[in-house]
């Protein structure tokens, strides 16, 4: 029979001392657990305190479906806090009553008191569980016998015996087992203390992040601080076991047992190639500020020397910044002796920077800042940044803007600058833009009339004196009627395009040019396009529809052949760009078309979905004016013949949802008038609920511009096979395969594995690449192959972060998402 210690006035006194105090416990056995019954308690206001079956770890299986929302693919189960159903337990000790049963209680004398037999203690959140408690009001301790447990939000504690000191409140426990629900740790310790401030001290412990059963990895420390209140453990000499092998040693590690930042050691990644053999980065995390943060990463590379890699983040309520830098000293210039150069940087100091600013003060005005430097064109074919876990291999520039921007209703006004800084060797540097204003207006009316107008400014400079420089004026003024039904739509549209320059020519220029040209240019257009559809014939439950397109555009046909080219290139062909007003991307030139693009498609719609299965499109454009205007002043006769063509090449475009799972996308252009096929591309692509990905796609273009005009065009034939493929819960197979058949060579392979469990994580790549070193006549004379393993490893409740794996992975596996860190 249940018997309330509150009979007892001095018990209930010196229990109540105990308001604020916490204790610990140890692991108990099943049949010891099996006597703990929650649904025989007689009378509801009982405290009871939940049993401890196997430290609180569900099986999935056994878990409500809100509950295995939470838990991974990869995880088994999870540490599940078991609810407190009894009077007062969300309340805060401080402000809930005392309450206190037990099977007997005996007042040995004045002051001490025995309470036997299944004693529970609780009060608002925390409660205590033990077989006795014995109660001593003159040395003002509770001591608790047999089977302790102690629970408060997010915490279990297990011990064989503990101490509560009535004055201090400290608790003192032997032969402990502690589990944190939250952050999914669990740990032994020979003893354990809280602190009056809450701060529990374990020593001589253990730390895992593994369920119950499973010890794959654990710290073995002197000395664990677990600090609640801040959310971070802090830990003393401590040595990382994997499967009981030691494997590495932390003099001193800090890191969160919650979701909070905390100063510590991030994971080390790990590489190795033939150029730069090992190479080691080991981050540090700084938590400077709840707003700004910083990680130092240094990094060993064998063959190149000791460098320091940083990246600086702040963020406040109008803006987000990063700084980011890397550096090496004194390049002992790698291994690699395939090359021509095998040591072009040897002994020099090399560096990159990057600051990378997003502001948005209010809903009107932004500004945005990407500014990025590197001391020579080979550093991130050589060094690459470990740090961002990026791929920076085969960039040709960097980039460097600033803008700041203002948006009203209808008008966007914005002032930019842009300049470039070349990092492929033999290729020439690009123009800068300072600076660049725009004002842009839009309005759209309830008749469906709109009046667009862009208004642009650009001061083009160069650090070579010998080309040409100036300011460019570009106005496109466009007045249009956009109607929609449900049966299709029209938008016949007028337009006025004007360009005005002052230009800056070289004295020697060989060219003469005017220093001020203007050009003004009408443009009509005419887009228009049919839906008419139907129930399917061959396969029900869809529709199909038939949608005939037509886009007529004339724009008149001005001189352009002496006018700058700052900043414009030609579009690669494509079905698109038959329905487009302008061949040209850039500002400094005007399409002279005079064509009509006939178009049609047609379409599978799932009818109670209303996602498209299939679509198929087909166009080509008629031309009744033979073009005039060429990016070159001297066009080649090969572009001459294309400009007098009548008829464009043909575009077919298709996408299929073959199923659930299966999807194709193939685009194809065809030359009618040489008969060959201009560009090609086809691509398949799989992915299901068991995360299984597999992509294959082949493409081929006749000819590709090199950057550089003078560089001769080059076939382009290329296939891309990846694969994603689980084979079991935690273990996945990656692989790609990225051939050249135009030069017979491997442009990227790699394959490797994923194994992923509740506690722990790794990925390994074995990986072979490609890296373009300079825009030569013949580039692919100078390419050089590179060979590396990559290594990436993650503890679950220690502090880790995304590395090179995962952006490999990627960038290189078409619909790979980076599982969610630990």
């Amino acid at each position: 029979m249940l018997h309330k210690a509150l009979k007892y006035n001095f018990l209930v006194w010196s229990i109540c001392l105990y308001c604020t105090t916490a204790g610990a416990e140890t692991p108990i056995t099943e049949s010891s657990a099996q006597s703990e019954n929650y649904e025989n308690i007689s009378d509801p206001e009982q405290p009871r305190v939940a049993a401890v079956h196997n430290l609180d770890w569900v099986e999935k299986q056994d878990m409500t479906p809100q509950q295995q929302a939470h838990v991974s693919s990869y995880c088994c189960g999870a540490y599940v806090e078991p609810e407190r159903n009894y009077p007062d337990a969300n309340r805060n000790p401080d402000q809930a009553p005392l309450r206190v049963n037990a099977l007997s209680t005996e007042a040995q004398n004045e002051s001490v008191a025995i309470l036997e037999g299944d004693v529970h203690i609780s009060q608002g959140y925390r409660q205590v569980r033990s077989d006795q408690a014995i109660v001593d009001q003159s040395k003002r301790q509770i001591i608790l016998n047999g089977n302790v447990r102690f629970r408060e939000p997010d915490m279990l504690l297990i011990g064989d015996n503990a101490k509560l000191n009535l004055d201090t409140e400290e608790v003192e426990i032997e032969n402990a087992t502690y589990l944190l629900h939250q952050a999914a740790v669990r740990g032994t310790a020979s003893i354990l203390k809280r602190t009056s401030e809450g701060l529990i001290v374990i020593d001589d412990a253990t730390y895992s992040g593994c369920e119950p059963t499973d010890n794959t990895w654990q710290l073995k420390t002197s000395q664990i601080e677990l600090d609640q209140k801040s959310g971070f453990a802090t830990v003393k000499n401590a040595r990382l076991d994997v499967k009981q092998v030691p494997v590495f040693y932390f003099p001193y590690a800090k890191f969160p047992i919650n979701n909070r930042r905390s100063t510590g050691l991030l994971f080390p990644t790990v590489a190795v190639d033939q150029e730069n053999g090992l190479d080691f980065a080991q981050p540090i995390y700084l938590n400077l500020a709840p707003n700004y943060d910083a990680t130092l990463t240094p990094r060993y590379i064998q063959e190149r020397g000791i460098g320091l890699e940083t990246n600086f983040r702040h963020l406040s309520h109008w803006s987000k910044t990063e700084i980011m830098a890397g550096y090496l000293g004194n390049d002992k210039g790698g291994s690699d002796k395939s090359k021509l150069d095998p040591r072009p940087y040897q002994g020099e100091d090399r560096y990159t920077a990057r600051i990378l600013h997003r502001g948005a003060p209010n809903q009107s005005w932004s500004t945005f800042l990407d500014y990025n430097h590197v001391s020579d064109v080979g550093y991130f074919n050589d060094i690459g940044q470990m740090l961002q876990g990026e791929d920076e291999h085969n960039r040709t520039h960097l980039q460097r803007v600033a803008s700041i921007g203002y948006t009203t209703t209808h008008w966007n006004f914005a002032v930019n600058s842009q300049d470039y800084q070349s990092i492929t060797a033999g290729l020439a540097n690009q123009y800068s833009v300072v600076p660049n204003i725009s004002v842009d207006g839009n309005y759209r009316f309830d008749n469906s009339l709109f009046f667009d107008l862009s208004n642009q400014y650009s001061r083009f400079g160069h650090e070579d004196k010998n080309v040409i420089t100036g300011d460019r004026t570009r106005l496109n003024y466009n007045l249009g009627w956009d109607k929609q039904w449900r049966w299709g739509y029209i938008k016949p549209k007028f337009g006025v395009r004007h360009l005005d320059y002052n230009l800056n020519i070289p004295d020697n220029y060989s060219i003469p040019l005017e220093d001020k040209p203007t050009i003004t240019v009408p443009v009509v257009s005419f887009d228009g396009s049919l839906l008419l559809e139907k129930d399917s014939h061959w396969f029900s439950g869809l529709k199909q529809t038939l949608e005939p397109r037509l886009f007529y555009i004339k724009a008149k046909s001005r001189d352009q052949q002496y006018l700058p080219d700052f900043d414009t290139k030609e579009f690669t062909p494509s079905y698109d760009l038959l329905f487009t007003e302008n061949r040209y991307y850039g500002g400094d030139r005007i399409t002279d078309d005079h064509r009509l693009t006939l178009g049609v498609s047609t379409r599978f719609i799932n009818k109670s979905t209303g996602s498209e299965q299939f679509r198929a499109s087909l166009a080509q454009a008629l031309y009744f004016d033979d073009r005039q205007v060429a990016l070159s002043s001297s066009p080649s006769a090969q572009e001459q013949q294309e400009m007098r063509r009548q008829k464009s090449y043909m575009a077919l475009e298709v996408v299929a949802q073959i199923n659930k799972n299966w999807r194709l996308n193939s685009e194809i252009i065809y030359d009618n008038h040489d008969n060959h096929w201009e560009k090609g591309g086809i691509g398949i692509h799989y992915g299901d609920r068991q995360d299984r990905l597999f992509n294959l796609s082949y493409r081929y273009s006749r000819r590709t511009p090199n950057l550089q005009s003078t560089t001769p065009t080059q076939h382009i034939e290329q296939a891309d096979m990846s694969f994603y493929i689980p084979l079991g819960d935690d273990f996945n197979w990656v692989g790609r395969w990225h051939h050249d058949f135009t030069n017979n060579r491997e442009l990227e392979a790699f394959a490797g594995f994923e194994y992923n469990s509740c506690c722990w994580r790794a990925s390994l790549v074995v990986r072979r690449w490609l890296d373009r070193e300079d825009e030569l006549l013949i580039p692919e004379q100078n390419l050089q192959t590179n060979n590396g393993v990559f290594l990436q490893i993650q503890f679950r409740g220690l502090a880790g972060t995304g590395g090179r794996v995962d952006s490999i992975l990627q960038k290189g596996i078409y619909g790979y998402e980076p599982l969610e860190s630990f």
